[in-house]
């Protein structure tokens, strides 16, 4: 297809929200409630209406890891990604990943979440290149802020630009793969959107711009 191909994360390679199966994790071990898998529930669902103010919920969820040290959240996020994260993987997600790789085309993770999901689950998948969210560190402690510019709108166009830059290649070459409204600046940048178990919003934009829409439905635990 693409000189590259991108992929987002959420509803698009895997079957849930990395949020939500974050806190369902961490909900055992004390570090979550139940209240909050719900309030996660509900910026979901905001989040793929478009009607999420992303920044301000980016800065509140990383405000509580200040102090806390960068070596604990790696080694738990890749805990995580083992235990939990990897069985909700689409198979037609893995299986679309490899049909690009046998067509030499480069491999790229460019999402909204962190980099500490990204970075586990690029090595499972065998794809060198990710962009995602990161939080501030100084001297191996988190500061409680996420660097900017967020990987997300405007921004997750930024980082793609970034990408293809460091590939030698032009968007207008590439394939990018995604679920969600929020991604239709990102989208239309590409040579070959596609839009997977889109939202609404989106499931009406790809039909009107004449753009590719798969749908997955295999695998994934619920």
């Amino acid at each position: 297809m693409g000189a590259a191909a991108f992929f987002d994360v959420d509803f698009t390679l895997i079957s849930e929200s990395s949020m939500r199966l974050y806190v369902k994790y961490m909900i055992p071990r004390g570090e979550f409630s139940r209240w909050d898998l719900v309030r996660g529930s509900y910026y979901t669902a905001r989040y793929k209406l478009g009607l999420l103010d992303f920044e301000n919920m980016a800065d509140r969820a990383t405000e509580r890891y200040a102090g806390q040290p960068e070596r604990h959240m790696i080694d738990l996020c890749r805990q995580w990604f083992e235990e939990m994260v990897v069985h909700y993987i689409y198979p037609e997600a893995r299986e679309l990943i490899e049909r690009h790789r046998g067509q030499g085309d480069a491999l790229c993770l460019l999402s909204a979440a962190t980099h500490y999901l990204l970075e586990p689950m690029a090595r499972h998948l065998h794809i060198p290149r990710y962009y995602g969210n990161r939080l501030e560190v100084k001297d191996g402690l988190f500061t409680g802020r996420m660097m900017r510019p967020l990987c997300y709108g405007a921004g997750k166009l930024h980082y793609a630009e970034l990408l293809a830059r460091e590939l030698g290649v032009s968007l207008k070459d590439c394939a990018y793969y995604s679920d969600s409204i929020t991604d239709l600046p990102v989208l239309a940048a590409f040579g070959q959107p596609v839009a997977v178990n889109p939202d609404r919003l989106l499931a009406r934009q790809a039909k009107s711009r004449g753009w590719p829409i798969l749908r997955f439905s295999r695998g994934g635990t619920s």
